[in-house]
């Protein structure tokens, strides 16, 4: 009868130790006994996991868990919707003390619009467009609408993108008293009313002849405390600041039913075009003499002509087309290869035409450059 498996377990282990040398002296056996198992030993759990092969699980550490989204939490289950902002959808209120908020970037138990009606950051996830507008929102602020990825977004940016926000507040304060009008009595005439009053003491008649004025004034001082503030900041700040100067500035109207001559300052349809005209020269002149990367300039122009702007802004729409300098046409005019400024492309004939305001800047700039 052979032995029996426990007596097996309990027989001598023999190591052999090879040398790397390739003769085989100083090779040696060692006979080592077996130990008593220790405490720790005998409190490991012992689990077969294939009786044929007899591999069984000794020892089973728990995972270390590690900071992650609140849809990827592993302990709690999550519903996902579209754009559920209501309250909370099942047990997404739930958190682990690793669980983050994928709209704040932070530590669930820290964000306070968790379980907040009609925000909700508990039901987010990075299947929703609508979730991650709201990150991207959340994370790039205002600098979103320029189509900025997060690493294109440096300090200057972020400068120039928390100038704009106070600026769009106080300029939608601003536009809503101008929206609101003053009431202006006309020039003072007879009653004619059935009494017959005395001219100006008629209250009928005035209130039906009382004119409203839309004065702009307000608005047009406060843009251009605005562009002062933005010719002063560092050249990434500045762009940002003309542009969503430029966005919202294009957005407002004229409630007048009929033409109100109030002088350029007052007058809406005069006011916006002139604020325009020095927004446009700035950026004009910041696209040739400052060194923006290559994708920054682009997004910049693409903004700027995405704007839609009204038809007596319509002049502006090609304003920031200008060219880089690296640009085919204008590298072989600088170096005097082409003084016609014109060359044919694709069979068609395509022309170098400029502002003055970007001539001068490239003359500057170049200037600058020998120097």
């Amino acid at each position: 009868m052979g032995p029996s498996k426990r007596e097996e377990k309990e027989q001598s282990i023999i190591l052999i130790s090879d040398d790397e040398a390739e003769s085989t002296l100083g090779n040696s056996v060692l006979l080592v006994d077996p130990l008593e198992k220790s405490a720790l030993e005998e409190e490991k759990s012992e689990e077969v996991v294939d009786e044929e092969c007899e591999l069984m699980v000794t020892f089973c550490k728990q995972a270390k868990v590690m900071p992650h989204a609140r849809y990827d939490c592993t302990i709690h289950p999550f519903e996902r919707m579209e754009c559920d902002t209501c309250s909370p959808l099942g047990k997404n209120a739930d958190i682990c003390n690793q669980c983050y908020c994928y709209i704040c970037d932070k530590l669930a138990s820290e964000c306070q619009n968790w379980t907040t009606p009609s925000l909700c950051h508990c039901n987010a996830h990075n299947k929703s467009k609508f979730w991650k507008d709201q990150r991207d929102f959340a994370l790039a602020g205002v600098l979103v609408m320029f189509n900025l990825d997060l690493t294109d977004i440096d300090a200057d940016l972020r400068h120039g993108g928390s100038l704009l926000i106070k600026f769009i507040q106080e300029l939608s304060v601003e536009y809503n008293k101008y929206l609101v009008g003053e009431r202006m009595p006309p020039t003072q005439h007879e009653c004619f009313c059935l009494p017959k009053l005395p001219p100006g003491q008629c209250n009928i008649c005035r209130s039906r002849n009382m004119e409203i004025v839309y004065k702009y004034s307000g608005v047009f001082a406060l843009v251009t405390r605005f562009l002062n503030q933005a010719e002063r900041e560092s050249p990434k700040a500045a762009a940002v600041m003309f542009l969503g100067a430029a966005k919202e500035i294009a957005l407002h109207k004229d409630p007048a039913l009929s033409w109100q001559n109030l002088g350029h300052t007052a007058s809406l349809k005069i006011a916006v075009p002139c604020l325009l005209q020095r927004i446009t020269t700035q950026l004009q002149r910041m696209l040739v003499l400052c060194d923006f990367p290559k994708n920054l300039y682009e997004k910049f122009v693409n903004f700027f002509q995405s704007i839609s702007l009204p038809c007596h802004c319509f002049g502006f729409s090609n304003s920031l087309n200008v060219v880089p300098w690296d640009h085919v046409l204008l590298t072989t005019v600088l170096k005097g290869q082409n003084v016609t400024g014109q060359r044919t492309q694709k069979g068609r004939k395509v022309f170098l035409w400029e502002t003055l305001p970007v001539i001068e800047a490239r003359v500057e700039k170049l200037v600058d450059k020998k120097k």
